[in-house]
């Protein structure tokens, strides 16, 4: 049989050309077998064949509508994220202008009649709600605001959560978030936003948190300042206006001389201080031997030789020194005798005038001590620091010294230019303080600088102060107790 009768059903298909085939290309002819069809039969097939895919291609749906794309989320610009975000601290910020409701608002929450520990109690509250508090500005913020007589621990059985959070106004939500409060017991103590400031900056500040750059001393200043102009412009406590701008003021002498006391201590006593505690007595003459065959290994300082101090004092003499000065210093050296007295009782020296060196001064080291700096003078007093205990005196020195005839003396130093820069009138010294047979004053080991407005408060000595109670029979010491108080002062702010 032949192969192709088995496939007869196969004939009776048109045949259906190629779709690339284009309208002016013939179609490929069937087998010869398929001839046998009629050509008629065969055209009316493909027709009917092309029409019912067209009709089937037609009735698949299309969706011709887009997709909706995502809304992007406005993201905002870097200077209002993340660490670029304002604060509030910056140089040229000033708060927004209120408006007539805001301004009706506060009248009513800093109401002269209402008492003044309320009234700072809300300002507080406020002030940290729109100001953005960095680590280390909270920390010197809450710790001059602690510093001042408020309290600014945890608070005891008043955390909440989100869901209690949604159930409240605004009002509620800024007092269960604020960090601080003034306790009823503090009403008594008077109020000195000036006495504080500078008691903080002076004394407190730099003790406790020792800046070592400038920045960081800007930082304490500018965050007093805006919270005192915050209660300026909002009118928190009208009746101490005054005070407030006094207080500013004081920021201010603060904000030049802090930076200035922090580099004297580091860069004193300078060359000629240096060379007469080495040659005469002091400090550096009993930590060094001039020309020691022993060397301690990991010492790595560096002394100034025996020649080198002459070399200093004498040019410091011949340049800066007065003709009497100089005539009794070379009558005393050729005699041996330069002898050199700590001067007692006292705790240093106030800064009364600076005198760099002048021209011709200047042209003397160039001409013949060109590897020396050249000195001016410097005239203080001495001076009791009232942060310190008083001196153990008899009781017939002390009357004597109550009714003011407590030694006084003057003290002239000789200075290199780089250390008088940095000294200004009322500044004040706490070193120990040596005087030459000569009539020559000399310094060593600064201990601290103060500013001229250097204060004294015993707030910082209530810090930690804990509120004593009776102990029954068997009962401990607990310093956890209930009754503890975290911060305290003589002054609030």
């Amino acid at each position: 049989m032949n192969p192709l009768d088995e496939s007869s059903n196969t004939r009776d298909l048109p045949f259906r050309p190629h779709s690339d085939v284009g309208s002016d290309q013939q179609p490929i002819e069937p087998a010869s077998d398929a001839t046998n069809l009629p050509a008629e039969n065969m055209a009316t097939s493909a027709a009917q064949s092309t029409s019912a895919d067209v009709e089937q291609d037609m009735s698949i749906p299309v969706d011709l509508i887009k997709p909706k794309k995502k809304k992007k989320r406005s993201s905002k610009p870097k200077s209002k994220r993340g660490k670029n975000k304002p604060t509030g601290f910056e140089e040229y910020y000033v708060d927004a202008p209120m408006t007539p409701d805001e301004y009706a608002e506060e009248k009513s929450i800093y109401d002269i009649s209402r008492p003044i520990a309320h009234r700072i109690e809300d300002a507080l509250l406020r002030y940290e709600k729109n100001r953005r508090l960095e680590p280390e500005r909270r920390e010197v913020f809450l710790r001059y605001l602690a510093y001042g007589g408020v309290d600014t621990g945890p608070k005891m059985f008043a955390g909440v959560d989100n869901r209690e959070l949604q159930q409240m106004d605004s009002e509620q939500i800024l007092v269960a978030k604020g960090q601080t409060s003034i306790r009823d017991d503090h009403s008594h103590l008077p109020i000195d936003f000036d006495a504080v400031a500078k008691g903080y900056l002076t004394s407190y500040f730099p003790y406790y948190f020792n800046p070592d750059t400038e920045e960081m001393m800007k930082l304490a200043t500018v965050t007093i300042r805006n919270f005192l102009s915050y209660i300026l412009y909002h009118e928190v406590c009208p009746e101490h206006k005054e005070n407030i701008e006094r207080a500013r003021i004081s920021l201010d002498i603060a904000n030049k001389e802090l930076w200035k006391n922090q580099q004297f201590a580091v860069k004193s006593p300078g060359d000629f201080n240096t060379a007469c505690s080495t040659l005469f007595g002091g400090f550096f003459n009993e930590i060094h031997v001039d020309d020691s065959c022993w060397k301690n290994p990991k010492d790595d300082s560096n002394f100034m030789s025996n020649d080198v101090a002459r070399k200093v004092v004498k040019f410091a003499l011949a340049g800066a020194g007065s003709n009497s000065q100089a005539h009794r210093f070379q009558e005393l050296a050729t005699q041996d005798a330069l002898r050199a007295m700590l001067v007692e009782d006292i705790h240093g020296f106030e800064v009364t005038a600076v005198c760099p060196p002048d021209p011709d001064v200047r042209e003397f080291y160039n001409h013949y001590a060109s590897d020396l700096n050249p000195v001016g003078r410097m005239l203080a007093r001495a001076y009791h620091d009232p942060g310190k205990p008083p001196y153990d005196l008899s009781p017939e020195e002390r009357e004597e010294w109550e009714n003011g005839c407590a030694p006084n003396y003057e003290f002239e130093f000789f200075l290199e230019e780089n250390l008088l820069d940095l000294c200004y009138p009322g500044m004040k010294v706490i070193t120990p303080v040596w005087q030459l047979n000569c009539g020559m004053h000399y310094f060593e080991d600064v201990h601290t600088a103060y500013c001229s407005n250097y204060t004294v408060l015993a707030n910082d000595l209530m810090l930690g102060w804990k509120k004593p109670r009776v102990l029954g029979v068997g009962e401990k010491n607990d310093a956890d107790d209930s009754g503890a108080e975290d911060n305290g002062g003589a002054k609030k702010e």
